[in-house]
C-alpha cells in the first residue's frame, strides 16, 4: 500500500511541476470587444490579474498552484476577496483545503464551505465568489474526480516494485550463510559465537563482504537469487501514469519538438486556458461588463518552443503586415526591447481593394504623369522612412 498522498509520490510531482509550469506562462487579459473593435484594458482588476492575484503569490505562481491543485485533486479553488462595499476585487486567494463541501441552501443558493489548512478554521461562501476549476467531471454534481482511486494500482505497484529493488541492492552484497563450529559446545555458546560473527562480519561496514576466521570455525556460503530490476514493469507503471495525465518523458524534460508541444498545449493546457477564462469571467465581471463584451482570456505564446528559424519565418510574415511590434519580433527572437519599438510596420506592397487607384495613379485617379509620378515619390519615401525606423530599432537606436 502506498504511504502518502498523491502529494508525496515522486512521479506525480514531477507531472504537476511540468503542467504548472507552463500554464504558469499563460497571460490572463481582460478584454473588451465592441462595434470599434477590440479594447486590452488596463485597469485594476487587469493589473491585480497580471501581476499579483495575492499578497504572496505572483501571476506565474497563482497559475501554477491551480494547475498542481488540478494533478493532484481534479479540483482547484481560490477564492475572491472584495472590499467593503463589494465593488473591487482586492485580492484571489487559492485555498487548499482538509474537507470541502459545495450544497444549495433552502433558498437554492450555492455555498463553499471549507476547512482551510492555514488556520485550521472552517468557512463558508457564496459558490458565486469562488474560482473553481475542475478536471475528470464525471457522477459528482459539482466536484472532478479525484484521481487517488483510478492511480492508486499503478501507484501499489509502483511501490511494491520499489521495496524490491530496496531488497536487491540491500542483499547484493551481503556475506549469507551457515557457521560451523568445529569444537564441542552447547546451544547457548553456539548462538553467541553466531552473534559474535555476525556482528564482526555480517553489517553494513563490512561492505567488501569478506571475513576471516580461524580453524575452530567454518563457514558455508549460502548463493542466494537475489532477482532481477522489474525495470520494464516499472516503465510501463510509469507510463500509464503519464498517459493519464496527458505527458510523456519528453514534457517533463522539456525537450518537445515544435509539433509535440502543439500538441501537448492542445491537449493538457488549452483546456485548463479555457476553463480559467470562463471562470474569471463569469465569477470577477459583472452580467453587464460581460453583455458589453469583456472577458478575461488566459493566452500562451505557441512559438516558445519553436526553433529559431520558425520564429523568422513566422515572425517576420506577421510584421510586414503589422501584425506584431518590432518588440515583439525582438522578444521572439531573444532581444530585449528598445525605445520606439512598439510601433507598426506595414509592407507597401499590400494595399486595400479599394484603395488600389489611389496606391496605382494618385489621389485624382486620372492617370496622368504627372500626378502618379507624385504618388509614386510619396510611396518610395515612405518606404524609406519606414526602412530606416526598422533598421535602426533593430541596431537599439
Amino acid at each position: 500500500m502506498p504511504t502518502g498522498a498523491l502529494r508525496d509520490n515522486d512521479i506525480v510531482g514531477a507531472v504537476a511541476d511540468a503542467i504548472g509550469k507552463n500554464v504558469g506562462k499563460l497571460q490572463p487579459q481582460v478584454i473588451r470587444r465592441d462595434e470599434k473593435g477590440m479594447v486590452i484594458k488596463n485597469d485594476g482588476l487587469s493589473r491585480i490579474l497580471t501581476l499579483r492575484p495575492c499578497p504572496e503569490l505572483s501571476t506565474y505562481d497563482f497559475l501554477y498552484r491551480i494547475a498542481a491543485d488540478l494533478i493532484y485533486t481534479s479540483n482547484s479553488f481560490s477564492v475572491i476577496f472584495y472590499n467593503n462595499d463589494f465593488t473591487k476585487v482586492e485580492s484571489i486567494q487559492p485555498v487548499t483545503a482538509k474537507s470541502y463541501r459545495i450544497f444549495e441552501d433552502k433558498n437554492r443558493n450555492i455555498l463553499f464551505r471549507f476547512r482551510w489548512d492555514y488556520d485550521g478554521e472552517t468557512y463558508t461562501v457564496p459558490y458565486q465568489n469562488v474560482i473553481h476549476i475542475k478536471a475528470r467531471l464525471n457522477k459528482k454534481r459539482f466536484m472532478g474526480t479525484a484521481p487517488d482511486t483510478e492511480l492508486k494500482r499503478s501507484l501499489d505497484l509502483i511501490e511494491t516494485s520499489g521495496e524490491t529493488i530496496k531488497n536487491i541492492v540491500r542483499n547484493s552484497n551481503s556475506l549469507a550463510g551457515y557457521l560451523k563450529y568445529n569444537n564441542l559446545a552447547d546451544d547457548k555458546e553456539l548462538k553467541a559465537k553466531a552473534r559474535e560473527f555476525k556482528e564482526a562480519y555480517l553489517n553494513a561496514e563490512n561492505a567488501g563482504g569478506v571475513a576471516a576466521i580461524d580453524n575452530a570455525y567454518d563457514f558455508k556460503e549460502i548463493k542466494s537469487n537475489s532477482g532481477v530490476i522489474p525495470t520494464n514493469q516499472i516503465a510501463f507503471l510509469r507510463d500509464n501514469i503519464y498517459r493519464y495525465y496527458g505527458v510523456n518523458e519528453k514534457v517533463l524534460t522539456s525537450t518537445l519538438s515544435e509539433q509535440e508541444w502543439v500538441s501537448f498545449y492542445e491537449n493538457v493546457i488549452e483546456p485548463i486556458a479555457i476553463q480559467l477564462s470562463y471562470e474569471f469571467t463569469f465569477k470577477l465581471l459583472t452580467q453587464r461588463e460581460i453583455g458589453y463584451g469583456n472577458k478575461i482570456t488566459f493566452a500562451a505564446n505557441l512559438l516558445q518552443y519553436a526553433n529559431l528559424q520558425t520564429r523568422n519565418a513566422i515572425a517576420g510574415y506577421m510584421l510586414d503586415r503589422g501584425a506584431m511590434t518590432i518588440n515583439e519580433y525582438r522578444e521572439l527572437m531573444y532581444y530585449g526591447p528598445v525605445e520606439g519599438g512598439d510601433v507598426r510596420l506595414v509592407s507597401l506592397n499590400y494595399v486595400k481593394a479599394d484603395d488600389q487607384s489611389l496606391y496605382q495613379v494618385g489621389e485624382s485617379g486620372d492617370g496622368e504623369n504627372g500626378t502618379s509620378s507624385t504618388a509614386s515619390d510619396r510611396q518610395e519615401q515612405a518606404a524609406r522612412a519606414a526602412a530606416k525606423i526598422y533598421f535602426q530599432i533593430m541596431k537599439g537606436g
